[in-house]
């Protein structure tokens, strides 16, 4: 059976003998197609195109604060629209697969419409202005809603649109809010710590003045130039030593008195000249008057005043010359003893003293000399002595104020390497917060004026170029492709049927049966004759079977009367269908 050559007349044969195997599933998936496609519900699509328009005013003048790119920002909305709340409340409105609800739960009835809802770019080829090459680019988008109602869909559509305009204009605004909000946080967080690095900076100078490194050269040029000053000291100090010696000199060679002259123009003597002068004339006045005459008691008084006030002096060349000896001898006693021996210790006290006498002896006379000095040319050369003591003593006191000066700035420069470094931290820190401070600054500004643009509806936005409209005709099914899917699937289903019979079925009808068994053609071929019994056997199973199927046709057809759709219906349907209607 498997080598047979089957033509035409063999196929005719088979279908004859199988003509049930072929009948019945051509019927039953015909039918069955045919209410498929009949009772499909129709799914109507209503759909809305939304623009993606620029902002008014040119980026290079304003930036927006929203920088995703516009597919990025549709996904964004679409999963915020697509939450549960949003479409729980849209299926409550419009009261959404309301035949659902008893035989799904809620999860999967938002998961069918999730499914329903299709959004879809629109890109067009665009020039980029950033590099000037051709690219793809998101100009608009398509939102469409698919159900069983048209009415309802375009509803579900508008009202969808409606959520991704409003959202949109939301992101936007609420994106340029937080960018401006962030940017004064920061703004004023930046202007704190700048504050905060001042205070640091200044409490800073004022603990290290001296040591900060515009002071420090500052410092090194006073340094300088206190040095010089110190050397212009030295060169004055030695030229009023000269002068000193000078004006000693002078003075050591003029007798403060022996320029003294009286009222009537004669010379003052001093009192060693004025006792000699009363000693030589007190005789002459004894001899004259006597000895109690007032003029020669008077004479007698004063030189006993005379004799008293110079011998009760003590003459300072006779403790020079005593100071000299004993100096001599304490020489020769050094030789001869240590300096603890009591004889030396005794004569170095005698030496002390004398000194300390002739000390307080110059004192006196240098008093009484200036006292008593009426020499001219003394007195000013005196004078001029004194002024060079004084400007010694004031070149002394400039001198130690200028070497403090140079210890405290000496002081200052060593430490002022390691203040240096503190102070350039300080600096630094405090440009780079200021720096920051001005671009958030700055930012911020942009920021504030990017938000006014959102506020205002000038910036990038989604215009509706197209609503949607309420739909003539369903997108689906497909009822004449069901239709013919269901034809083509009938047939081949039924031919599949007759081959699998035809396969499981070991008889033999044909002569080519015979002679591929034997390898022989059989010499004469004799038709199965039927008896009376059997003929009527067969015509009452094809009566039987024919009765059965009408039955079923019957039950069926009262049944989908009932139970799906009024017959009526069912034929209106069939026949806009098939386009008759």
């Amino acid at each position: 059976m498997e080598n047979q050559v089957l033509d035409i007349k063999d196929f005719i044969n088979i279908i004859r003998r199988r003509i049930k195997y072929l009948i019945i599933p051509i019927f039953a998936i015909t039918l069955l197609s045919i209410l498929l496609a009949v009772l499909l519900p129709p799914v109507y699509k209503s759909s809305a195109t939304i623009l993606i328009e620029e902002q008014e005013i040119p980026s290079e003048l304003v930036k927006s604060t929203v920088t995703t790119f516009a597919d990025q920002r549709i996904q964004m909305i679409s999963q915020r629209i697509m939450t549960r709340s949003n479409l729980s409340e849209i299926i409550n409105k419009f009261n959404l697969y309301a035949s659902d609800t008893k035989s799904k739960t809620q999860e999967q009835i938002l998961e069918k419409m999730r499914k329903s809802i299709t959004v879809e770019p629109i890109s067009a080829d665009v020039i980029d202005p950033r590099n000037g090459q051709p690219t793809k680019a998101t100009i608009a988008f398509m939102l469409a809603f698919e159900y069983e109602s048209a009415p309802i869909a375009q509803k579900v559509t508008n009202e969808l649109t409606t959520l991704f305009l409003n959202e949109n204009i939301k992101n936007r605004t609420e994106s340029a809010e937080n960018t401006s909000l962030f940017l004064s946080e920061e703004a004023r967080r930046l202007k704190e710590k700048v504050q905060q690095i001042q205070n640091k900076l200044a409490t800073f100078k004022e603990n290290n003045f001296n040591q900060l490194p515009e002071i420090s050269r500052m410092n090194q040029q006073e340094l300088t130039s206190l040095n010089n000053e110190l050397i212009s000291l030295d060169s004055q100090e030695r030229s009023l030593q000269e002068r000193k010696f000078y004006l000693e000199g002078q003075l050591a060679q003029i007798d403060p008195n022996s320029m003294a002259t009286g009222a009537d123009g004669l010379r003052v003597l001093d009192m060693k000249d004025r006792l000699k002068a009363l000693e030589s004339q007190y005789p002459s006045a004894q001899a004259s008057y006597s000895a109690t005459h007032p003029d020669v008691l008077k004479m007698k008084r004063e030189i006993e005043s005379l004799r008293s006030e110079i011998g009760g002096g003590t003459d300072l060349n006779d403790l020079n010359a005593e100071l000299i000896s004993k100096k001599s001898e304490l020489a020769d006693l050094k030789k001869q003893y240590s300096e603890k021996h009591p004889d030396v210790l005794k004569l170095q006290k005698q030496i002390n003293t004398l000194q300390q006498s002739m000390l307080s002896t110059k004192r006196s006379d240098r008093n009484k000399n200036d006292l008593d000095a009426d020499n001219p040319a003394y007195i000013t050369l005196k004078s001029q002595l004194q002024s060079v003591n004084s400007e010694f003593s004031s070149l002394d006191y400039t001198r130690q104020q200028v070497k403090n000066k140079i210890q405290a700035l000496r002081e200052s420069l060593r430490q002022a390497p390691l203040v240096e470094k503190d102070y350039s931290d300080l600096i630094q820190e405090l440009d780079n917060t200021n720096l920051r401070y001005r671009e958030v600054s700055a930012r911020e500004m942009e920021a504030q004026i990017s938000q006014q643009l959102e506020v205002e509806r000038k910036g990038e936005r989604f215009s509706l170029i197209d609503p949607a409209m309420e739909p003539e005709k369903p997108v689906s099914p497909n009822r004449l492709a069901i239709l013919l899917l269901g034809v083509i699937f009938a047939g081949a289903v039924g031919a599949g049927c007759v081959a699998l019979a035809e396969m499981l079925d070991s008889a033999i009808y044909s002569e080519k049966a015979v002679m591929a068994i034997l390898g022989q053609a059989p010499l004469a071929s004799i038709p199965y004759l039927e008896s009376q019994d059997e003929s009527n056997q067969h015509r009452s199973r094809q009566r039987l079977f024919l009765f059965g199927f009408l039955a079923a046709l019957i039950l069926a057809i009262v049944g989908f009367n009932y139970l799906v759709m009024p017959l009526d219906i069912f034929w209106y349907k069939l026949l806009r269908l098939l386009g008759v209607n």
